[in-house]
């Protein structure tokens, strides 16, 4: 659903909607935010793609960028948030692997780690490949190579 407000009232929101209308709406706003990461994750990504999407479009991803989204192992085990493919010559090489967390934090070097081991499956070509790194308010311990982006970026 493209419309993530209207995700969140058809979703969480309207498991708790009756009892919210016969006046349990403030009982109800602790249980309801055990939901708010669950649904906030996958909206998080695309907000993720969309910004890496802006980036490419300024040229900052680099030259013959066609395309950012997600991508899914043979096993769909194995899933990198972010992947931006290139154009060269008339193949499609990915550029950039990136790893979205809603957590308002993360160590970046642990979640490269995990993130280059998934891009392993994604190509032969992996020493030529950027990372990038996405939190809500931080990115810590990442190296000079990876990009890192926060929601303050992105807004």
């Amino acid at each position: 659903m493209a419309d993530n407000y209207l995700a969140f009232y058809l979703g969480p929101l309207t498991r708790f909607l009756a009892e919210i209308e016969r006046g349990l709406g403030r009982s109800i706003v602790r249980p309801l935010g055990a939901f708010i990461d669950e649904h906030m994750g996958p909206a998080y990504e695309e907000t993720f793609r969309e910004h890496l999407r802006r980036l490419a479009n300024q040229g900052e991803l680099g030259e013959d960028i066609v395309a950012v989204g997600s991508w899914w192992g043979d096993d769909s085990q194995q899933e990198i948030d972010a992947v931006v493919l290139a154009q060269r010559g008339l193949t499609r090489v990915p550029v950039l692997a990136g790893e979205a967390k809603w957590a308002g934090s993360v160590n970046a070097a642990r979640v490269k780690a995990g993130l280059v081991r998934k891009a392993a499956h994604l190509t032969r070509e992996a020493a030529g490949l950027r990372y990038a790194i996405c939190a809500r308010d931080g990115v810590e311990h990442a190296d000079d190579d990876t990009l890192t982006v926060t929601a303050k970026d992105i807004f």
